[in-house]
């Protein structure tokens, strides 16, 4: 039987890691538009499935956990395993966050987001999703410049994320508290999201430059 080489080991880490980005980005598509649109039925599907993205991180740390135990990588190789524990913790938190906007579309569908702010949470989803795909995009292809992207996509997430509270604190908020907490809440759900993906792109820029992201210029 063929033993399997690090780079076997490497390969198989990196495949776990391409099925659990799509996994992510699907459920944060699903629950934003659970959220908005009052699908229940999809949001459900958001919740049933993320004991699958919780399975895929087990996976990958056994796996990864695996390889420094038997291969003992240095250096590029140890950079990269190191990265995908932590990319797959990243994404099982991506995941777990998508679950809870997918709970409070459900508990208050068909209307989870108030008429005031819905426009913003349209806008957040889009912003978020989008950067959440770029993540995934990373993680993929390795690809350092597209990573550098992702901090002022951030500040464009964070934006949106001052104009939800505003309106919250303003003259106009006529929907009470328990809708509040719950606005809050999602609010934070999708900042941390993409505060997530930002994360995770800066460990994929280390794995592959050995450097942190604000040494970089390109």
């Amino acid at each position: 039987m063929r033993r399997e080489t690090l780079d076997d080991n490497l390969a198989r880490i990196q495949d776990l890691l391409d099925e659990m980005g799509p996994e992510v980005t699907t459920a944060f598509r699903h629950a934003s538009s659970a959220l908005l649109d009052g699908r229940e039925r999809l949001a459900e599907q958001v919740i049933a499935r993320d004991p699958m993205i919780d399975d895929l991180r087990s996976r990958v740390e056994l796996l990864a956990v695996e390889t420094m135990n038997i291969h003992a990588p240095v250096v590029g190789p140890l950079r990269s395993v190191v990265a995908a524990i932590r990319c797959a913790h990243q994404l099982e938190r991506m995941g777990d966050l998508a679950a809870h906007i997918a709970e409070i579309a459900r508990r208050r569908s068909p209307n989870a987001v108030p008429e005031i702010v819905r426009p913003l949470f349209r806008e957040y989803g889009t912003l978020v999703g989008a950067m959440g795909e770029k993540a995934v995009t990373v993680l993929r292809t390795r690809n350092v410049v597209l990573a550098t992207e992702l901090g002022a996509d951030d500040e464009q997430v964070n934006a949106v994320h001052r104009r939800v509270f505003e309106v919250m604190f303003g003259d106009e908020w006529a929907e009470g508290v328990p809708a509040a907490v719950d606005t809050a809440l999602l609010a934070r759900f999708h900042e941390r999201f993409a505060d997530q993906a930002v994360s995770m792109t800066e460990r994929v820029i280390y794995a592959v430059t050995g450097q942190q992201p604000d040494a970089l210029s390109f």
